[in-house]
């Protein structure tokens, strides 16, 4: 009895731990966040046009695209934005681009 106790109580537990945690995958639909510790930012290439893109970078990053890019901060969250052409211009200097997608 105790053995078909104990296995009953253990199927419970592994029931609730699973109930409780869910999975990501079942998620609803919709825009993808910027991960954590990610930022977006329009991206000068000077490739070809469009000339500057939207990329995500880590935020460690941020500071040398700034300054050696002539990129701007993207304030979206939006991960479906990575790849759309962008404006790079930040006539203010403060860092964000004056165009936003």
């Amino acid at each position: 009895m105790w053995r078909v106790l104990s296995v009953l109580v253990a199927v419970i537990a592994l029931a609730g731990l699973t109930l409780s945690h869910g999975t990501t995958s079942a998620q609803p639909g919709g825009p993808k966040p910027v991960r954590e510790g990610k930022q977006l930012v329009c991206h000068v290439t000077g490739d070809s046009l469009p000339s500057a893109h939207i990329i995500e970078i880590s935020v460690n990053a941020v500071p040398a695209h700034l300054r050696n890019h002539g990129d701007c901060l993207i304030n979206s969250t939006d991960r479906a934005l990575i790849g759309q052409p962008c404006d790079s211009t930040d006539a203010d200097l403060n860092d964000v681009c004056d165009v936003q997608p």
